[in-house]
């Protein structure tokens, strides 16, 4: 005797049931997926940013140790009139070489063309014409002497720069600190060692403006010089 049953149905619906929780399960694991993905490629992209603005400080410090500033290749006058901002920073070594520090190549100048924002991304006038740092990755920084130079951020990829400003602390051989009144005969204060700021910011080489997972980091350092 053949029995009619309605297991067919039930089965169906259940089937129907099956997929929609697999479905849901993968829509949520795929998207933790992402998730933990980007927070994965930010932690790594801030840590190598964080090593390399820690090795930089570390070179600037060493350079400082064993240099000062080779005022000679300044124009004081010229000096004033940019408030001590340069592009090239020259020092002098215990061997009396004369050395510079400067950016090179295509850099990423941070000044009234590219402005930061309260939480470190670029801005410009025109929204489209905000930049992606992959435009930017070939700039280096160079350590130059008349023997050569060499790239004293040896980044290998992982960390782009861009280009660095110094302020140089107004001095001269009496120790004497001064304003930015044209007559070098002001003085307002007295000093031990003449220094210098440098101002220069690292990004990683993945960083796109209007991506919301960007690693960046700005430095501004101060080094005193030997005399």
């Amino acid at each position: 005797m053949i029995r009619k049953t309605k297991l067919k149905w039930f089965t169906m619906i259940e089937m129907l049931i099956v997929m929609v929780i697999i479905w849901i399960l993968a829509v949520v694991l795929t998207e933790s997926y992402i998730n933990i993905s980007k927070t994965a490629l930010r932690i790594e992209q801030e840590k190598n940013i964080s090593e390399e603005s820690l090795i930089l400080t570390q070179i600037f410090q060493s350079i400082a140790d064993e240099t000062t500033i080779d005022y000679d290749k300044y124009d004081v006058h010229d000096l004033e009139s940019k408030n001590w901002y340069v592009d090239t920073l020259f020092l002098k070594w215990w061997d009396w070489k004369s050395y510079s520090i400067h950016t090179e190549w295509n850099c990423l100048q941070l000044d009234w063309n590219f402005k930061l924002n309260e939480d470190g991304s670029i801005q410009t006038d025109e929204e489209w014409n905000v930049p992606d740092i992959q435009d930017f990755v070939d700039c280096k920084l160079i350590l130059a002497n008349e023997d050569g130079e060499s790239t004293i951020l040896n980044t290998s990829g992982k960390v782009v720069v861009s280009k660095v400003r110094f302020r140089i602390i107004p001095y001269d051989t009496d120790q004497n600190y001064f304003d930015n009144a044209s007559e070098w005969s002001i003085v307002i204060n007295d000093i031990h060692q003449p220094a210098f700021w440098m101002f220069i910011h690292l990004y990683s080489p993945l960083y796109k403006a209007k991506w919301t997972n960007n690693v960046h980091q700005p430095l501004q350092l101060f080094f005193n010089l030997n005399l």
